[in-house]
């Protein structure tokens, strides 16, 4: 059995290619796709191939037989210490053999196409570790170069070439000339142009260390080709990673020429084991998909009228999950401490006293925004919503049975049990019959209601997740919409407060997701150019799209101020797509969708109208590929949706492991609620007889049919500072004696399954 196992089955490969590759290497499960350790192959002129066509040979390489299938992907140009002014490009999709042919030689081609490859990581292993970028300062509509008016030429006389200051390549002792890329003329995408005037485009350099990033600017005369005038930019002025050049021009006399005016960006390379060329998720539009549900914030914004889950929270990705949506969008910041964390503003309202206080996330480690008294005193996103006065008549109809200041947990909690608990130490609620209707009961029996409330709250948590428990307690089939949020230069200003450098940030967001995302989907997209230049280049794995107002907002940015720059940016930084405000799209919906399509981008739209079923299902019929909204159970129940489909954007089917049982018929579906209810009582009694332990919920029983019903998603025995289980009340207890013999989950620690209802709320 040992050598069955150990057995190595060798072959070599042979690859024909029409195309100018200078540098041919492959990876695969065979080495564990790391570029760094990619074999390189040789070449040989192919005879009977046309002009300039090439076949590559390998070494012998040898993969273990339990390995098998043999899957590996081609890497060209770039790799490791080739000229780096091109880009690195390699296969999109694995290329799959089940068996070596019987002379050991596996035959292939490479011709790198839009379609077939990919290109742009930044990576110590292929272009280089760094990446300069730099371009006209965002909003500027000014040349790159001012000049003085006694060197007699126009902006318009002039060429602006960027040069490497410190050549390390022997092939151009002179220094490479920075690469130029922007759009092409009429909008037909991105391309590496050479550099000529200096026109709207960005200006690129690779390099293993910041310090061969220096560059100089030669402005040079259309008349006669001479050199007006250079300056020379030190590493020093690069430092930072990102920021903006200001620099003065001189003449070769050394007069005064003029200035230099630019900003910068350097992608610094994130250096993972998870960082490879394994289980890639991108890929280009493509016709025959369908068009994915994402559950805005979750199942929905708490803003929206009639939500009673909390934004940006597990419960809410598990009200999504139970109502087939295929993905859930959320926010994410990092702490001061470096964690990654769920929710949506940039600054966390609490309140103290009569007065509300806002603090920026950057200022808060996630102990503090994890505690009890945090979560206690936190206000509900509700307060500061546009129909606040919809939300308070709401509140007045219901103001016995659903509190807005308490948790969703709690909310979830009251529906689910009509003797509800009151909270630790009060006595717990009868119920009324004038609540029947909201299927709750009343806070009474003589306790001042603000106690109760305020108590509740100790009972049953809610609080602000972090992202590494996103991934772990939500069922993986559940794809994440994960958008970073990044201020603006003028909102940290008027937030007072020090942000992470956008290197920092991407990098401290993709390590949890390299680290925790196996098996799950994963898009990413944001509001922030630079943070989606950073996201695309920093790793080739996972999608990236853009996010834009679609105009409905002005920003100084020109990038985020219209639908058609949201698609010149993504086409010149390479991303996947754009994400767009719905009534920026509504007006010219077939041609937009056609649009993006045919420059081979997803669309995806977010906006509070994508909430109208009319507007849903026109932008359905469209071929809209992902449409963002709140209303995630309403929209499943008028679509009698029931399990997610398979979905262009991605490689793999996005099913629901649970759309068997969804199916199912009406007896089966009562046993097995029967069952979780039996042992969720069953672990509800063994949790209050044991003292200090907490509820938790598992979070793999769920059922794509059923409106969840959960208690603390939040709470792990492991867990510090987590908050204590009162023992259940009488009417509780007498639930537990009528139930019939427990059912345990023979978990070893303490747990609370999840509870199920019918979708119209309740059990049965």
């Amino acid at each position: 059995m040992a050598e069955e196992v150990c057995e190595r089955l060798q072959f070599r490969l042979e690859v024909q290619t029409a195309s100018e590759v200078t540098r041919l290497a492959v990876c695969g499960n065979f080495q564990g796709w790391q570029l760094s350790t990619a074999n390189d192959l040789k070449y040989t002129e192919a005879s009977g191939n046309v002009e300039g066509g090439t076949t590559w040979r390998s070494d012998l390489l040898a993969i273990p037989a339990n390995k098998m299938p043999l899957r590996f992907k081609f890497v060209a140009n770039g790799h490791r210490s080739s000229p780096n002014t091109r880009p690195l490009i390699w296969d999109s999709q694995s290329r799959v053999y089940h068996r070596i042919p019987p002379d050991g030689v596996l035959r292939c081609e490479f011709e790198p196409t839009p379609d077939s490859s990919d290109t742009g990581w930044v990576t110590a292993d292929g272009v280089g570790a760094y990446q300069l970028r730099v371009g006209q300062p965002p909003g500027s509509a000014e040349a790159l170069v001012k000049l003085e008016p006694h060197l007699g030429h126009q902006p318009d006389e002039v060429d602006v070439v960027l040069v490497e200051a410190k050549p390390n390549d022997p092939a151009v002792p002179q220094g490479k000339v920075l690469a130029r890329v922007g759009a092409l003329p009429g909008g037909a995408g991105s391309a590496e142009q050479p550099a000529g005037d200096a026109g709207s485009c960005t200006y690129l350099l690779n390099s293993q260390s910041i310090e061969a990033l220096a560059f100089r600017v030669d402005v040079t005369s259309k008349r006669d080709g001479a050199l007006l005038a250079r300056c020379f930019i030190s590493p020093e002025t690069l430092q930072a990673l990102e920021g903006s050049i200001h620099a003065a021009l001189l003449t070769p006399d050394l007069r005064h020429a003029g200035t230099f005016r630019a900003s910068f960006l350097v992608v610094a390379a994130l250096q993972h084991p998870a960082n490879s060329l394994g289980n890639l998720q991108r890929s280009r539009w493509v016709p025959g998909g369908d068009t994915l549900d994402i559950g805005h914030r979750g199942s929905g914004a708490s803003k929206v009228h009639g939500h009673a889950v909390r934004e940006n929270t597990l419960l809410s990705f598990q009200k999504a999950a139970t109502n087939a949506a295929d993905c859930v969008e959320f926010d994410v910041h990092v702490t001061a401490d470096g964690e990654c964390v769920v929710f949506h503003d940039f600054l966390v309202p609490i309140r103290l006293g009569t007065e509300v206080v806002r603090l920026p996330i950057p200022t808060l480690t996630y102990d503090q925004l994890r505690s009890p008294d945090f979560t206690q005193w936190m206000v509900s996103p509700n307060e500061d919503a546009t129909n606040k006065d919809a939300l308070d008549e709401e509140k007045q109809r219901r103001r016995t049975t659903l509190q807005r200041n308490m948790s969703s947990a709690e909310d979830m909690f009251r529906s689910i049990f009509k003797p509800q608990f009151a909270g630790p130490g009060l006595s717990p609620a009868r119920s009324t019959s004038g609540d029947s209707s909201d299927g709750a009961s009343s806070v009474g029996s003589g306790e001042d209601p603000s106690q109760a409330v305020a108590a509740a709250r100790w009972f049953l948590t809610d609080r602000i997740a972090s992202l590494r428990e996103a991934f772990r307690r939500t069922p993986k089939w559940l794809g994440f919409n994960i958008e970073l949020k990044y201020p603006t230069a003028l909102e940290v200003a008027a937030m007072r407060a020090h942000w992470w450098s956008r290197n920092h940030f991407v990098d401290a967001i993709l390590k949890v997701v390299l680290e925790e995302g196996a098996g799950r989907k994963v898009i990413f997209s944001t509001f922030d150019p630079d943070c989606a230049t950073l996201l695309s280049l920093k790793q080739p794995r996972f999608p990236v799209l853009f996010l834009t107002c679609g105009g409905t907002k002005v920003f100084t940015d020109p990038r985020m101020n219209s639908l058609e720059a949201a698609l010149q940016f993504a086409l010149a930084s390479q991303l996947q797509g754009v994400v767009a405000e719905v009534t920026s799209v509504l007006g010219r919906l077939q041609e937009t969708v056609a649009e993006f399509h045919r420059h081979g981008l997803f669309l995806y739209t977010w906006g509070d109208a994508n909430n109208d079923y009319a507007s849903y299902m026109a932008q359905r019929e469209a071929g809209i590929d992902a449409i963002i909204f709140d209303d995630v159970e309403r929209m499943a129940r008028r679509t009698d949706k029931r399990a997610s489909s398979t979905r262009t954007l991605f490689t793999k089917s996005m099913k629901s492991p649970a759309s068997t049982q969804a199916r199912a018929g009406r007896q089966g579906a009562c046993r097995c609620r029967e069952a979780l209810l039996l042992g969720a009582i069953a672990d509800m009694e063994r949790l209050a007889s044991s003292g200090g332990s907490t509820l938790q919920v598992d979070l793999e029983r769920l059922s794509g049919g059923f409106t969840m019903l959960a208690i603390s998603p939040i709470g792990s025995p492991s867990a510090t500072g987590l908050i204590p289980l009162a023992p259940p009340p009488p009417s509780i207890k007498a639930a537990m004696a009528g139930a019939g013999p427990a059912v345990t989950n023979g978990s070893a620690g303490p747990q609370l399954g999840a509870f199920y209802g019918h979708s119209n709320g309740g059990l049965k």
